[in-house]
């Protein structure tokens, strides 16, 4: 596949937490008559990291995960909508936030003050790092693209289980037409690594299957890896611009639209 960036400046990760704080919402929960007919107090804390080392540099709102949109998401969904179980609450607040893929170390709570006699609260806490990511990962070869791809699914089975493969196809360049044609195929790939954990797994075996990255950004190449979803969400614009990734998409994860 060819790509749009050829080789992102690196950068050293500086990890901070965002924390919000007793998030009043009112929902109807539970099972019984009067709960699913009288709105209820619900109390909700989240907190997660990500890498602000951009974000540091710049000091640019752009450049900032925004808590403000995931916070307004969470709002919508929850605030005066029906639900048994506070379970479910904190389980759909957790994949809300788990929709960014640069989200990580999540931890949601949700409260629901004196729904025990006797006890001033009672809360559930849900953890991200309890759960695996699913990644839908693209490659691309024209360099002995056969045996790289191959090497390539060796070394991605070692981040963590392929759940899924599409059929390998062969496609012409476009970007930079005087080179041989494309292999191209997806996996979803279930892993602990957060986004940018993973995207630097990937860079290494592009480098350890020889990948030179000193010529032409849209010339040959052994092997190309790219993380095209995460958790749900399509994270490489050029789904947008070629055919054959989206049709790798709607075959691995119909319900994602492109």
């Amino acid at each position: 596949m060819e790509e749009n960036i050829y080789n992102d400046p690196v950068r050293q990760p500086k990890l901070v937490r965002i924390q919000v704080e007793k998030l009043r919402l009112r929902a109807y929960i539970g099972f019984k008559k009067w709960e699913t007919e009288k709105l209820q107090d619900l109390i909700i804390n989240f907190t997660f990291r990500y890498d602000a080392s951009r974000a540091i540099q710049t000091d640019q709102e752009k450049d900032v995960l925004d808590y403000k949109a995931i916070t307004k998401k969470i709002i919508h969904h929850v605030d005066r909508q029906s639900f048994h179980l506070l379970e479910r609450v904190a389980d759909d607040i957790l994949e809300i936030i788990r929709e960014n893929p640069y989200t990580r170390d999540i931890v949601v709570r949700v409260e629901k003050p004196y729904a025990l006699r006797f006890s001033d609260n009672v809360w559930v806490e849900v953890e991200g790092n309890d759960r695996l990511n699913e990644a839908i990962i693209s490659l691309g070869s024209n360099i002995d693209p056969e045996q790289n791809t191959r090497l390539a699914l060796e070394q991605l089975t070692r981040i963590g289980p392929i759940r899924q493969q599409t059929n390998l196809i062969y496609t012409e360049p476009e970007r930079m037409k005087e080179q041989p044609a494309f292999l191209n195929g997806a996996v979803i790939l279930d892993t602990t690594l957060p986004f940018d954990t993973l995207k630097s797994e990937l860079k290494s075996i592009e480098n350890r299957l020889g990948r030179k990255r000193s010529g032409p950004k849209n010339g040959p190449r052994t092997i190309d890896l790219d993380i095209i979803a995460y958790n749900g969400t399509i994270t490489d614009d050029e789904v947008y611009e070629y055919g054959f990734l989206q049709k790798f998409l709607k075959e691995l994860k119909p319900e994602l639209e492109v």
